[in-house]
């Protein structure tokens, strides 16, 4: 079977429009193909560390709060809302830090 791409190589013609044929799909490869890779490359790693920092965030906020509810007295009966407040708001500074952050790039 022959494709409309394949063209005969004895004539001058035939030869010069392969090669064309071949630029162009190695330009297509270099220009599409691997800036595609390096961004899915790149997305793939953003994902990863940003699944490590939430986690690693949710562990300090929980840690935080067990350790205000434990070690403090202060913090009984009619104020035992209070460490769950300080560690939302912690969270909440820390969230606007990095959207600061991350908007003056």
């Amino acid at each position: 079977m022959k494709s409309i791409f394949d063209f005969r190589s004895r004539d001058p013609i035939g030869r010069k429009l392969n090669e064309l044929k071949e630029i162009l799909l190695r330009y297509s490869k270099q220009e599409i193909r691997d800036p595609l890779t390096a961004l899915f490359r790149w997305t793939i790693y953003g994902l990863a560390g940003l699944i490590f920092v939430i986690t690693g965030l949710g562990h300090l906020s929980l840690g935080g709060l067990r350790l205000l509810q434990s070690e403090t007295s202060a913090f009984d009966n009619r104020l035992s809302f209070v460490p769950y407040l300080i560690v939302f708001a912690t969270i909440i500074c820390i969230a606007l830090v990095s959207y600061r952050s991350i908007r003056s790039r």
